[in-house]
Formats: structure tokens, C-alpha cells, sequence
């Protein structure tokens, strides 16, 4: 009697985790955010082809990742399905979007590689500042800086991946749109530098006093 009883009750836990996992990961919002993890390697894949078709399509995709971002936490707001993993893959979607397609195109040299570094070295250094808050048990938000930051890197991305070439070849307008998107990178930086120094100090102050 005694185990099945102890029997009953795993089988009841496994059922329960199964239900909060459900509850937590199997939201609109986060299968959007999904949509916008799996979208990545499709956009750099058409980047790197190089042809203007193939440079067209990665915009066209990154454009539907850009779109996911905004009702994933629209919804999320909306329905109160705001969920941890929702916190933990929305921000990394993000990154992953921006900073990788960044990587490719210093590669594919579209793009100077010092905003890039800049770019991910305060990326680096966030990730330290969030590991030594997460030792103290502390959770330190996006702030307006780093949000307007990671938008105007979305903003800029574009005008790499449609470049000079692409729009003579498909609608035959002579224009490099390179000096816009250097114009949102750096100011992506500035806000960036910005935010950093903002999670310093709120970290330094709830840590050190």
C-alpha cells in the first residue's frame, strides 16, 4: 500500500512538472521567440550566398525575426504570459540575430570590424556584470539604454545586408545605404555605453553599498 502510494505521488510530480513546463515554455510569445532563434541561421545563410536575390530573402526573413520580437513581448504583456524561460530567450534571440549577422558581415567585409568589437566586448562585459548579480541573487532589468540600443542595431542591419549592389541589380537606384547604418551603429554604441555604465553602478550600489 505504502508504495504505491509513494508511487501515486511520483507519477502526480512528473504530471505537475510536465503541466508548469507546458505553462511556462509553451506559450505564444516564447513559440515566437523560437520562430525568431530558428529564423537565424536562415538569415545569415542567404547573406553569405551573396547574390542579390539571396541578399533580398535575408532581409525579407530578418524583417518577419524583427516583427516576432515586437508581439512576442507585446503578447506576453497583453495576456500576462510573461514566463522566465520568455525572459531568458527573448533577450538571447536578440543577440544572437544582431550579433551574429555582425560577425558575418565583418567577415564578408560589409561592415567595419570596430563597432563589432565594441559591440561584443560590452556584450561580454554585461554577461560578467549579470553573472556577479546573479551570485548575490540580484535581477538587474533592461533599461531604456540597452532597449534602444538593441533597436537601433535592428534598425542598422538592414543597410548592410542590402547593399550598394543589390539595389543597383534588383531596382536599379545607385545608392550605398552603408552610411546609415554606420550612423544607428554608432549611435547603437552610444547608448550601449551608456546602459553599461547605468548596470554598473545599480549592481555596485545593491552589492557594495
Amino acid at each position: 500500500m505504502v508504495k504505491k502510494f509513494k508511487g501515486g505521488a511520483g507519477k502526480r510530480k512528473i504530471i505537475d512538472k510536465l503541466r508548469n513546463f507546458k505553462q511556462d515554455v509553451l506559450t505564444i510569445p516564447n513559440l515566437l521567440t523560437s520562430i525568431r532563434i530558428i529564423l537565424v541561421p536562415v538569415v545569415l545563410l542567404f547573406i553569405w550566398l551573396d547574390t542579390p536575390l539571396m541578399r533580398l530573402w535575408s532581409w525579407i526573413f530578418y524583417t518577419i525575426a524583427t516583427v516576432t520580437d515586437f508581439f512576442d513581448g507585446y503578447l506576453a504583456r497583453k495576456s500576462g504570459a510573461v514566463s522566465v524561460s520568455g525572459k531568458l530567450l527573448d533577450p538571447l534571440a536578440d543577440k544572437f540575430i544582431v550579433n551574429l549577422t555582425l560577425v558575418l558581415l565583418v567577415s564578408m567585409q560589409e561592415i567595419s570590424a570596430w563597432p563589432v568589437i565594441i559591440i561584443l566586448a560590452r556584450e561580454f562585459y554585461i554577461f560578467g556584470i549579470r553573472s556577479l548579480a546573479m551570485e548575490h541573487d540580484l535581477v538587474i532589468a533592461a533599461d531604456i539604454w540597452g532597449k534602444t540600443k538593441t533597436m537601433l542595431q535592428m534598425f542598422a542591419l538592414p543597410f548592410f545586408m542590402i547593399n550598394q549592389k543589390t539595389l543597383l541589380d534588383l531596382v536599379n537606384i545607385d545608392w550605398d545605404p552603408s552610411g546609415v547604418g554606420y550612423f544607428l551603429i554608432w549611435s547603437s554604441i552610444v547608448f550601449s555605453l551608456i546602459s553599461a555604465f547605468t548596470y554598473t553602478r545599480e549592481v555596485k550600489r545593491k552589492i557594495f553599498g
